[in-house]
């Protein structure tokens, strides 16, 4: 317990001094309309006309998806600190855009946005574990720090500290049941990384030469690079991520977008784009009651033991 706490000392005085935004290189083009996602995701989903929140994504991802745990790993760039590479073919998107909100009924569900980022989570750390959980929408960075934002327990993964840059992360994941336990003795990781360009910021994650001292060798940073395929093609020092055509509207205007996840008039509509098909919450079933809780039990990622990438996409 004494490591503990004196770990939780260091950590927060590393973080305080460590809250000045940092320089980041952004993409040079945003997604320029929300027509984007919702004409590319359709496949592999639902879009749902949700009260508060307009048009949001539900992904065919199975009972015990967990957005920014299954299917998918860590990987470290220079650019933005750490990325979560996904192995879904929607994920360029629901990873590096908007934010992820849970509903008790229908489970997880995707807010689209049009700012891109490495990983909208936040980070946690003791000199045991690293933790991370998706920032929901509407959450203003540079507030709710010392309140874990409000994100509910089971709603965190943690993994050892060893392990988070290890691909195959999932077989190392803790068992949420002893979430509350974990976020007891973690404190909030405050690096920031900002684009003064954009106008945003977003959590960077744990310091690399940190994680390297607990893994115990170097890590090779990856260098993110664009390509036409909706995967995420990783190997040893490049994550090819997809970017579709981006062309911008006849007028040249954009979208207002926020670091908090709200736009000027709370609505995903601006330019009046909408899904081809989508349904109304109500016509939405409901989960069943014995797996309404799936996702705060489950102690690992098992879908991710069963990649969905291929020899081919590695």
């Amino acid at each position: 317990m004494k490591t503990i706490f004196k770990s939780l000392i260091i950590a927060t005085a590393i973080a305080f001094s460590s809250f000045t935004p940092k320089s980041a290189v952004a993409q040079d083009q945003p997604v320029a309309s929300l027509q984007t996602f919702y004409d590319q995701l359709a496949p592999y989903g639902q879009w749902v006309n949700f009260p508060n929140y307009g048009y949001v994504f539900i992904p065919n991802a199975g009972p015990g998806f967990i957005p920014y745990s299954t299917a998918g790993h860590w990987a470290y760039t220079e650019q933005f600190g750490w990325t979560w590479v996904s192995d879904y073919p929607w994920g360029w998107a629901a990873f590096h855009y908007g934010r992820w909100n849970y509903d008790y009924n229908y489970g997880w569900f995707w807010i689209p946005d049009l700012q891109w980022g490495p990983a909208w989570v936040v980070w946690r750390n003791s000199d045991q574990y690293y933790g991370w959980a998706p920032l929901p929408y509407g959450v203003d960075l540079g507030m709710g720090m010392n309140t874990g934002y409000g994100i509910p327990a089971d709603h965190w993964c943690f993994v050892p500290n060893q392990y988070i840059c290890d691909p195959y992360v999932s077989r190392y994941y803790l068992s949420r049941t002893n979430n509350d336990i974990f976020l007891m003795h973690t404190a909030i990781i405050m690096r920031m990384n900002y684009d003064g360009g954009r106008r945003y910021n977003y959590f960077a994650g744990p310091d690399r030469y940190e994680v390297e001292r607990y893994h115990h060798g170097a890590i090779q940073p990856v260098v993110i690079t664009y390509n036409s395929d909706p995967h995420h093609v990783y190997n040893n020092n490049e994550v090819g991520m997809y970017r579709p055509d981006y062309g911008r509207h006849d007028d040249g205007h954009h979208d207002e977008h926020h670091d908090d996840g709200h736009r000027d008039d709370g609505h995903h509509d601006d330019h009046h784009d909408a899904p081809n098909r989508y349904v109304q919450q109500n016509e939405v079933p409901q989960r069943d009651a014995d797996h309404r809780h799936d996702n705060a039990l489950q102690g690992r990622d098992d879908h991710q033991d069963n990649r969905i990438h291929n020899n081919d996409h590695r």
